[in-house]
């Protein structure tokens, strides 16, 4: 599988203890196309950044993304997802096939 950046990492919003709390996952090689754009309306410009992230069955380990999880390319260390942390919102599973194939894709907005 063809891949461009060396990791991305998502956080998984769960609930611990009866409190929303974030889990950090780290992948291994993905392939990230991103796409940096705006929406005009009226005399103001919002972001419509959108992202596709293609993860190898080999990459992600057990853990599935989910929407609302947060997503970013490249390894982040902190707890919490930042501010510009794109939100899933879909996920494709492809995990069946050929070994060398089986994949994850995630949209995220």
């Amino acid at each position: 599988m063809f891949t461009n950046r060396p990791s991305c990492t998502i956080w998984e919003q769960t609930v611990i203890d009866r409190s929303p709390a974030w889990v950090r996952h780290v992948t291994g090689a993905v392939y990230w196309q991103g796409c940096d754009a705006q929406r005009l309306a009226g005399a103001e410009r919002r972001p419509e950044d959108r992202a596709l992230c293609i993860v190898h069955r080999d990459s992600i380990g057990l853990y599935v993304p989910k929407p609302d999880d947060r997503i970013l390319p490249g390894t982040v260390e902190t707890d919490r997802p930042p501010a510009d942390a794109l939100t899933v919102v879909n996920v494709k599973d492809f995990l069946f096939g050929s070994d060398a194939v089986q994949h994850i894709e995630v949209e995220a907005e």
